[in-house]
C-alpha cells in the first residue's frame, strides 16, 4: 500500500528535487544572477497543494513498518510546500541580494562580500562603516523577510498544524521544546568561562573591553591572528584526501567542490545533492584561515553521506536525509580541526594552550550564538507580531555571545526552517558520537580503517539511517548537552 501510494509522488519528486537543487546551487554560488525558484515550483505544482503531504501523513499514522521512509517523505513534502508557497518572495530576496552592492573606498563591493571585508578589516572604524552600508541593504530586505515570516503559520495551518513550530517539530521529530530548554541550560553552564576567556582575548588581541565590543569586532577577532596564519588555504583538498585515505575512504569523484571566489556567492558553504550518489555539488566561499577549514570539512561530511549511498535505493532513501543526521557528520568532520593531534599531524603545528583555548572559544561562541538564535526564533514564531521583535533579537543575542547586535538584523538572521535547532541537536549528539569513536577505536580514530568501515556502512544505507540510530549506537537515552559541556571543561580546565 505504501509503495503504491507514493510511486507517483516519488517519480515527480526526483525530477523536481534535481531541478530545484541545481537552481539553488547556481544562484547561491554566484553562477546565476537571477533566481527562478517560482518557475520550478509552478512546473511541479502538485507540491504546492497540501494533498501529497496529507495523504502520506494519513498512511504514516497507521504504518509502523515503513516509518522511516514515510517520515522522510513527510519532512520533504512539508518543507517543499512551505518553500513553494513563498517561492516568489524568495526569488525577490535572492535577486535583491544578487544585485546589491556598496561603494567603499572607491571600490564596488557586492552585498554578499561585505562580511568578508568586515572579517578581514583590522581598523574598527572601517568595520563600522562597512557594516553601516550593509545595514542600508538589510533594511531594504526586511519588508520581504517580514512577508516571508507572515506566511509560515498560515501555510502550516493548511497542512493541519496550528503553528509553524508544530509543523517543523512533528514532520521531522526534532523535539524543539526540549532543545530550547537545553539551549538555555548550555548558555547558563558556559556563561562564566565564556565571559572570562572572551574578556581576556579581546583585551590581549584587540585592546578592547568586553562591555564595548560589538558583533563585527568578534567577526574580526575569530577570523584573524593565528586563526588566519596557521591555516593555509592551499592544503584543504590535499589534507582531506590524506585524511580519508587513512580511514580507507576515497574522496569520491562524484563530489564536486567549487572554492572559487566569485561575486554573488553566499558566505560560508553549502552542499546540494543533484543525482545521488553520482553528482553532489559543494560550494565554499573562501575568506582565508580557520573559517575555510570549517566550511570545507563540514561540507565534506555532508557530501560523503550522499556519495556512498547505494545507487539502487528507492528515491526517499537515496535522495532524502534527516537533517540532524547530516549535520552530525558535518560537525564530526569540521571538529577534527579542533583536535590537538590532528592539528599537529596535518598543520605541522605544536598547539600551545593559548592557541587551543582561542580555537575552542571560537567554537563555544558559535554554539552560544545558535542557542540564542533558537530561543529568539521560538519567540518570533510563537505569534505574528514580527514587526516588534527587533529589540528582543538584539537583547537575546547579546546575552548569548556578549556582543552588541544590530536590531536591523532581526529578520535576516532567522533560519527559514529552524535550522538553529538542527545545529544544536546534532552538536549534542556529535559530541557523544566522537566520544564513542575515541573509546571504540582510539583518540586518533580518524586514522583507523575500522572507523572508516563504520562510516561506510552507515552511509551506504542512505536515508534509512537517522540521528536516533547514531544516538543509540552511542548509548544515548536522552539528548542533552552533557558530553559537549564535558569536552569544553576538559579543554578549559574547569
Amino acid at each position: 500500500m505504501y509503495q503504491n501510494t507514493t510511486t507517483d509522488i516519488c517519480e515527480a519528486a526526483e525530477k523536481f528535487l534535481k531541478a530545484l537543487n541545481l537552481e539553488k546551487y547556481n544562484i547561491l554560488s554566484g553562477l546565476k544572477s537571477e533566481s527562478n525558484l517560482d518557475y520550478i515550483f509552478r512546473n511541479y505544482s502538485d507540491f504546492l497543494d497540501p494533498g501529497p503531504f496529507l495523504s502520506i501523513k494519513a498512511i504514516h499514522a497507521h504504518n509502523e513498518k515503513e516509518e522511516k521512509g514515510l517520515r522522510l517523505m513527510l519532512s520533504f513534502l512539508a518543507r517543499t510546500f512551505i518553500e513553494g508557497r513563498s517561492a516568489k518572495l524568495r526569488d525577490q530576496i535572492l535577486n535583491t541580494e544578487s544585485r546589491a552592492s556598496i561603494i567603499y573606498n572607491k571600490r564596488s563591493i557586492h552585498y554578499r562580500s561585505i562580511m568578508y571585508e568586515i572579517k578581514n578589516e583590522p581598523k574598527r572604524s572601517n568595520r563600522e562603516e562597512l557594516n553601516r552600508k550593509r545595514q542600508e541593504i538589510v533594511l531594504s530586505l526586511n519588508p520581504l523577510y517580514l512577508k516571508l515570516l507572515e506566511t509560515f503559520n498560515k501555510d502550516s495551518e493548511e497542512l493541519g498544524f496550528p503553528t509553524y513550530i508544530r509543523l517543523r517539530d512533528d514532520s521531522e521529530g526534532i523535539g524543539l521544546s526540549k532543545l530550547r530548554e537545553e539551549a538555555k541550560l548550555f548558555l547558563s553552564d558556559t556563561e562564566y568561562i565564556y565571559r572570562d576567556l572572551l574578556k581576556w582575548f579581546l583585551l590581549r588581541r584587540m585592546e578592547l573591553k568586553l562591555e564595548d565590543v560589538n558583533l563585527n569586532d568578534l567577526h574580526y577577532l575569530f577570523s584573524s591572528f593565528e586563526l588566519r596564519s596557521n591555516f593555509p588555504k592551499s592544503l584543504l583538498e590535499i589534507i582531506a584526501k590524506s585524511l580519508l585515505s587513512e580511514m580507507n575512504i576515497q574522496f569520491a569523484s562524484s563530489i564536486k567542490t567549487d572554492s572559487e571566489k566569485r561575486n554573488g556567492k553566499v558566505p560560508g558553504s553549502f552542499c546540494l545533492p543533484i543525482e545521488v550518489p553520482n553528482k553532489i555539488l559543494c560550494s565554499i566561499n573562501p575568506i582565508g584561515g580557520v573559517e575555510d577549514y570549517e566550511s570545507f570539512f563540514q561540507t565534506l561530511g555532508k557530501a560523503l553521506c550522499y556519495a556512498y549511498t547505494e545507487p539502487d535505493e528507492s528515491f526517499e532513501f537515496r535522495m532524502l536525509r534527516e537533517s540532524t543526521y547530516l549535520a552530525i557528520f558535518s560537525h564530526l568532520f569540521k571538529n577534527l580541526i579542533y583536535q590537538p593531534k590532528w592539528i599537529k599531524k596535518y598543520l605541522k603545528l605544536d598547539p600551545g594552550s593559548d592557541f587551543l583555548e582561542f580555537m575552542h572559544l571560537r567554537q563555544l561562541m558559535t554554539l552560544r550564538y545558535y542557542c540564542g538564535k533558537l530561543i529568539y526564533e521560538f519567540l518570533i514564531h510563537e505569534n505574528d507580531e514580527h514587526q516588534n521583535r527587533s529589540e528582543y533579537y538584539s537583547q537575546i543575542l547579546k546575552e548569548a555571545i556578549l556582543a552588541k547586535h544590530d536590531e536591523a538584523d532581526y529578520l535576516i538572521d532567522t533560519e527559514p526552517f529552524l535550522d538553529s535547532a538542527i545545529y544544536l541537536k546534532s552538536s549534542f549528539i556529535e559530541a557523544s558520537f566522537r566520544s564513542f569513536l575515541r573509546e571504540a577505536f582510539d583518540e586518533e580514530w580518524w586514522r583507523k580503517k575500522e572507523a572508516g568501515n563504520l562510516f561506510l556502512n552507515l552511509w551506504k544505507d542512505g536515508g534509512r539511517m537517522t540521528s536516533k540510530d547514531i544516538a543509540e549506537k552511542c548509548g544515548i537515552k536522552e539528548i542533552d548537552s552533557t558530553q559537549l559541556l564535558t569536552n569544553f571543561q576538559q579543554i578549559f580546565g574547569s
